[in-house]
């Protein structure tokens, strides 16, 4: 299980290098962005997709997690479901998937708020061939390309994808 953390003001990899220091696995989604260097060069840069969001692998008991979340300064928050007060818990398999659509490699993902991806028609597919074989989200038609998009906690991604590569889920 893996929980989702909120931070405030762009701190995400504060909290970040908090977790490597103590040993703890965690995900921050990254992507490429050029940056001129004082020189006047451009250089390619890892930056966060989506500031203020990162997820904590949940491998110890809860009440461990959270006394260690609590050491760190930095302002942050766990993200709790909304009908209830108990922290949402996102299960292994989705990180695991939100995680290989993440890969800073992979140059053909758009990143979008989770209201753009629920906004966006399509029909619910369930991928059959390629690195991304099993995963199950839309697909949505824009002009003559396919994108396959799957959601998870506020963010969206979205990713080309050839529309014979997917079967529609019953």
């Amino acid at each position: 299980m893996w929980y989702a953390i909120r931070t405030f003001n762009c701190q995400e990899m504060k909290i970040s290098s908090f977790l490597k220091e103590k040993d703890v696995f965690h995900f921050v989604p990254m992507t490429y962005a050029e940056r001129k260097t004082p020189e006047g060069k451009v250089k390619r840069v890892l930056v966060p997709v989506v500031h203020n969001l990162l997820f904590l692998q949940k491998d110890r008991p809860q009440k461990y997690m959270m006394r260690l979340l609590k050491e760190c300064t930095v302002p942050m928050s766990v993200i709790r479901k909304r009908e209830s007060s108990r922290y949402y818990e996102i299960p292994e398999r989705e990180m695991l998937e939100f995680r290989a659509l993440c890969d800073p490699d992979f140059e053909n993902s758009l990143f979008i708020t989770s209201d753009e991806a629920e906004a966006k028609p399509g029909k619910i597919v369930r991928v059959v061939h390629g690195p991304f074989a099993g995963m199950v989200g839309k697909l949505h038609r824009v002009r003559n390309d396919y994108y396959f998009i799957k959601t998870l906690v506020g963010i969206g991604v979205m990713i080309r994808i050839s529309r014979w590569y997917c079967k529609p889920v019953d």
